[in-house]
């Protein structure tokens, strides 16, 4: 409805957006250099931060830089399930198949993780999306699971992507053991003011059908600034607000967003 009225070529609020076109603030960066700084290394990294805030995208730009000749990505999206349900999940991801028993599914899993690391030179990388809903018992399983022989060997990067609860609940005293083998605690911090309004420019720019778009033709500073409290500078609530208030704008034949706008549609956010 609003994409003609405004010449766009996409929606505003997209699901997924290519690694090129992401918007970097400073805390992405600083979050990605970690990342990077790991992918040789191995062991344990926990990405954390508020909803919406970019940490799976985050990640997502991460693991599409990596080189498919020496890494191997295992994206597990199922964080509240049972023990059983963990490894099965893990084993598929790393094998494609599923062994019955337990046991075979534990060990199923460290051999093919030493095997790609030790034999085939590759790097298996383990992504655990929401991890705060990790159940204790598939905390001490991980543990378990990243044993390789005493200790000596790191042969895969495990990426914990969480809300900030999750490292409050890993401090207590069950988790010490797996907390302290968390090398990087990196947290993604919404945007501020000034990388709230560069953006929303950035957002405009490709989405727009114009070869050269003015974003602050179609929202003005004021709305720019009134997002960006309504917000808190979390870019998935920034992009929503912009949704509705282009489509509350196209609605009312309004060609420039304002102050205004962002206050009448408040009470439908």
């Amino acid at each position: 409805m609003y994409r003609p009225y405004y010449q766009l070529k996409k929606a505003v609020n997209q699901k997924s957006i290519a690694v090129d076109d992401l918007f970097t603030s400073n805390s992405f960066s600083e979050a990605r250099a970690r990342l990077d700084y790991m992918k040789d290394k191995g062991g344990f990294v926990l990405v954390s931060g508020k909803p919406g805030v970019g940490k799976t995208t985050l990640v997502r730009a991460f693991a599409e830089s990596l080189d498919a000749k020496f890494f191997k990505i295992a994206y597990a999206p199922l964080s509240t399930v049972s023990v059983i349900d963990f490894y099965r999940q893990l084993a598929f991801l790393l094998t494609g198949e599923i062994p019955y028993r337990k046991d075979l599914l534990f060990r199923t899993i460290q051999h093919t993780i030493i095997d790609l690391a030790v034999n085939q030179k590759i790097i298996p990388v383990i992504i655990l999306d929401d991890a705060q809903f990790l159940k204790n018992e598939n905390f001490f399983e991980l543990q378990l699971i990243s044993n390789f022989n005493f200790d000596s060997l790191s042969p895969a990067l495990f990426i914990l992507i969480a809300q900030p609860h999750l490292q409050e609940r890993l401090k207590r005293p069950a988790f010490e053991s797996i907390y302290q083998r968390i090398a990087i605690k990196t947290t993604l911090e919404p945007f501020t003011l000034e990388e709230t309004q560069a953006f929303i420019g950035q957002v405009i720019r490709h989405v727009s059908a114009s070869p050269n778009p003015q974003p602050q033709n179609l929202f003005n500073p004021q709305a720019t600034e009134l997002i960006f409290k309504r917000s808190k500078g979390i870019p998935r609530l920034i992009t929503t607000i912009m949704e509705q208030a282009l489509i509350y704008g196209a609605a009312h034949n309004i060609l420039t967003i304002d102050e205004n706008v962002i206050c009448d549609i408040e009470n439908e956010l």
